[in-house]
Order: structure tokens, then sequence, then C-alpha cells
């Protein structure tokens, strides 16, 4: 199993900085985890485009779930809407990054858009933390300035994707995508600008686990 996390420098949502939102898209921290082998770099991203993003039926979006997924012990539950009234809703996530430690906090829904058919992006604030021990190695020389803020902190943004493959026992599992986002402010984008090329679907931990996209 594979996957990536990424700390942003960007601006933020209510934000006027043509600067450092082009600097935030030409340099991003990644780590990537596969098995038991870590690597944690600087990447350059020429073309930081949003990506495929569709508009939900009607006037609202809704998506719900709780899986196991991001390594061992990953687990994320979530419940969000984003309708004419903004955004609603929240979650817990807890996931252990290998020997960096384990983040376990409370969000509250700050954005969910439609990715793709039965496909959303959450996007949450830290709210409560009840576990951060996480501490990443420091970046390598040569990238950008190191993020203003630890991860998992109270005010930090967290970003991830589902898919709903439907419901009902023959149908097949959902899914989860590989990339796993952090900010230290709210993505400008809602989270659709995110280099999600770095990962991928993947199926989530447990049979039981299920994932609810309602557009």
């Amino acid at each position: 199993m594979t996957f990536s996390f990424l700390l942003l420098t960007a601006c933020s949502k209510e934000g006027d900085n043509d600067q450092n939102e082009e600097t935030s898209a030409n340099s991003v921290y990644v780590l990537k985890q596969s098995n038991e082998i870590t690597s944690f770099e600087v990447v350059s991203v020429e073309d930081f485009s949003a990506g495929p993003v569709t508009s939900p039926n009607g006037n609202s979006l809704h998506a719900s779930g709780e899986f196991h997924g991001f390594g061992p012990g990953g687990e994320i539950s979530f419940n969000a809407t984003e309708n004419n009234g903004g955004a609603h809703g929240g979650g817990k996530f807890r996931v252990t990054f290998g020997p960096f430690g384990t983040a376990h906090v409370r969000l509250q829904t700050v954005s969910l858009i439609s990715s793709g058919e039965d496909e959303v992006i959450f996007g949450g604030v830290i709210t409560e933390v009840f576990e951060n021990t996480v501490s990443f190695p420091p970046p390598p020389p040569g990238g950008p300035p190191p993020p203003p803020c630890d991860p998992y902190e109270l005010g930090t943004y967290v970003y991830f994707s589902v898919k709903d493959n439907g419901q009902g026992n023959n149908a097949p599992m959902d899914q989860y995508h590989t990339f796993l986002a952090n900010s230290c402010f709210e993505s400008a984008s809602d989270g659709a600008g995110l280099p999600w090329f770095f990962g991928i679907f993947t199926n989530v931990g447990s049979p039981s686990d299920k994932i609810k996209v309602n557009d």
C-alpha cells in the first residue's frame, strides 16, 4: 500500500497573494510511504491545474463514511454537506505515519466538492486534537522554506478524496484516494487544485467500511 503526504505553503482562501499562490504551485513537500520505504522530498509541479471538478445535481452535495485507510490502523469517519448555505458537518481522523507518529483529530467541514462520478473531495479544519505525535524529517535543502505550522495542530487543514462504488452485498468495495493533503491555510480551490496525480484510488481497508455520496 502506498500513500503520499503533501504539506503546502499556500495562501489562504480569502487572501489575495498571487506570489504565494505561485510559490505553492511550483514547489510542494511530499512524503511518500510504500510498505517500509519512506522518502521525503521537495517536488516541483509545473502544471498545478485544478483537474476535473463536476457540479452536483441540484443545489446540494452530501457524503459520509467510515473507513480504514492511509496505512495500518488508520480510521476515518466523516459526514459532510455542501449546499447554498455553505459547508456543514465534520469528522474524525486517526492515522499513523509509520515511525513519524500518530495524528488523531476532530475536523469541521469547510468544503465538499464533486470530483467525478460518485467521487468527492472533503476538506476539513482541525478543531480538536486528541493526539499529535507526528514529527516528520526536515525538508531537504534547496526547496522552499518549511511551512509555518505543525500539520496537525489546531486550525490546520486536511483534504482527502473518496469514491462510492455502490451499495448492497454485491457492490464493489468503496475506495479512498491514497493522496492525503495538509495545509496551513484553506485551499483556494476547495482542494480541487491539489496534485491528486501523486496517488490513486484504492479499496477501503475492510469489507464493512462504507462510503456514501449523494449528489
